[in-house]
Parts: C-alpha cells; sequence; structure tokens
C-alpha cells in the first residue's frame, strides 16, 4: 500500500492539472501515486496527461459529474493509507506532503489535516477554521469576510493549529477516516463539503488540524467558472452555504438564514451597481439561487 495518495479533481483546467502534477511529482515522498480524476473534460485533459506524465493515473468520467462525484471516484480508485485532495489550481510547495505525512505519523488521533494555504503573492488565504455560524456566512455574502486577513491570528513558529474543518483545496486524510466520515456529500454543488466531512470525522472522534509548515499557494477560483473578479463562485457558495447550514442547524435557522442573507446579497448588489458594476450580474445570479 503506498504511503500517499494525492488525488486531484478537473475539469476543463488542463494547464493547471498539468502544473500542479509537476509539482506534486517534484515533491512527493517514495511510494507515492498521483491520480488525475478527470470530470469529463473537453479541453484534452486526459490525453495532455497521458502524453507529458504518463506516472500519473488518469481515472476518467464521461461526462461532468461535479466536484464532489469526480473526487470521490479518484479516492475510490487510491490506494494509500494518507490520501490528499488537491485543487487543480494549487501548488504544493516544497516538503509541504512530506511535512503532512509526518503530522499523521507522529499523532495516531489526527484523522483531518489542511495546507497552510497562500495567495500567489505570498500573502495567506483563509484554511480552515471553527464550524460556521450565521455571523460567519453573513460576512461570507457581504463580501467582508476579506477583510479578516487583518485579523487573522499570526501563527509564526506554529506547526500545527487546531480546527473544526479545513479547506479542501489541500485536505488529507487517513484512510480509516473516509471509511467512516466518508464519501464527500454529492448534494452540494462545489462548496462544504470539506466542512461537511471534517465535522463528521470529529463527530467520530478524530483531530482536525492545519499543518503550518505544510505551505501550498491556492490559486483561489481557478478551478470554477465563475467571476474571476471575485475569485469564487457566489451561485455555487451561497446556496451550498445556506444547505449546509439546514443541515446542522435545522429548518428554522435556515428560514430565518435565508431571510438575512437576502437582505445581505441584495445590500451588496447595490453597493456593486454603483462601485464595482462588473460584478453586479454574477451577485443577482446568486440572490435569485437563496431564494429558491
Amino acid at each position: 500500500m503506498p504511503g500517499l495518495s494525492v488525488v486531484i479533481p478537473t475539469f476543463d483546467t488542463a494547464s493547471m492539472t498539468l502544473r500542479c502534477c509537476r509539482a506534486v511529482l517534484a515533491s512527493m515522498p517514495d511510494g507515492s501515486e498521483v491520480i488525475v480524476a478527470d470530470d469529463g473534460s473537453r479541453d484534452g485533459t486526459a490525453e495532455m496527461l497521458a502524453r507529458e506524465l504518463p506516472s500519473v493515473q488518469v481515472v476518467r468520467m464521461e461526462s461532468n459529474c461535479g466536484f464532489a462525484p469526480a473526487a470521490n471516484r479518484g479516492v475510490k480508485a487510491a490506494n494509500g493509507r494518507i490520501i490528499v485532495l488537491l485543487n487543480s489550481d494549487a501548488f504544493v510547495g516544497e516538503g509541504a506532503l512530506r511535512a503532512i505525512l509526518e503530522a499523521f505519523d507522529a499523532d495516531h488521533t489526527l484523522g483531518v489535516a489542511g495546507a497552510r494555504l497562500l495567495n500567489e503573492d505570498g500573502t495567506p488565504q483563509w484554511s480552515g477554521g471553527p464550524t460556521p455560524t450565521l455571523p460567519w456566512m453573513i460576512g461570507v455574502v457581504s463580501g467582508a469576510g476579506s477583510l479578516a486577513r487583518f485579523f487573522r491570528r499570526q501563527t509564526t513558529g506554529a506547526t500545527r493549529r487546531e480546527v473544526d474543518w479545513v479547506s479542501g483545496a489541500a485536505m488529507a486524510f487517513r484512510r480509516e477516516v473516509w471509511n467512516v466520515a466518508g464519501p464527500l456529500d454529492e448534494r452540494y454543488r462545489f462548496y462544504c463539503q470539506d466542512i461537511d466531512l471534517c465535522l463528521r470525522a470529529r463527530d467520530a472522534g478524530w483531530q482536525v488540524r492545519i499543518v503550518e509548515n505544510a505551505r501550498v499557494v491556492h490559486g483561489l477560483g481557478g478551478t470554477i467558472a465563475g467571476d474571476n473578479a471575485l475569485r469564487h463562485d457566489p451561485e455555487l457558495l451561497w446556496p451550498d452555504l445556506l444547505d449546509w447550514g439546514t443541515t446542522h442547524y435545522g429548518r428554522r435557522w435556515a428560514f430565518a438564514a435565508r431571510i438575512i442573507l437576502l437582505g445581505v446579497a441584495w445590500m451588496r448588489i447595490g453597493w456593486s451597481w454603483v462601485f464595482r458594476r462588473a460584478e453586479t450580474k454574477a451577485l443577482r445570479r446568486a440572490a435569485h439561487k437563496l431564494r429558491r
């Protein structure tokens, strides 16, 4: 059994996937494997990888089914005792994969580990945190969540940080965790599967943490066909947050949350129409999805 399996779901991101795979192959420990779960790409991803990187295993889906089904298919094909789900727009730093393996070897209660995500300019990116609450979701929908970088706790010198969930952009877990907490919930459109899996793992008694010295540069939003200016797709994100909250907190919570988030969304739409009109169309579509 390989020590590590890196699973990279992808859809129409051929050049990013090639760059991602090359970085993984250059830094992965001996006895590891790389699996690309091609979600019905139309840009020749599978053919390019077969030509350029024949050591990479490609699991190809006949049609585009979504991130979670592709990830689940890739994990099913993996053989490693530790599995890393990695976005195709992620670039693993030197030693990152080894640091993740060492974290699991050092603590047998660790079930899920996330990398320290960085923006392409080297600034920190949101890598995980406490269980989402309605105020947190308000911050996401309003766009004020980006201000969190000014208040983010400094972790200089730390090697790990306990959290409730880690970002699925670079999320590692034990095979035993997947057996009890997986697979990813395919009801979600693109987001919240990572939160869901991590909380199920915690409920089963496993620890979840960020491995601070496992640095991964994440091209936020590169894997989705959303508004590039927003660096995420609110049409997918906002309904996924509401769906996750409904499952976690119940229907009474959902009734109030939908009204509040819709109000926040339309306030942001009004602001964008004045100051960032290029974002308005995507935000309006997302607000309409929240109403359903």
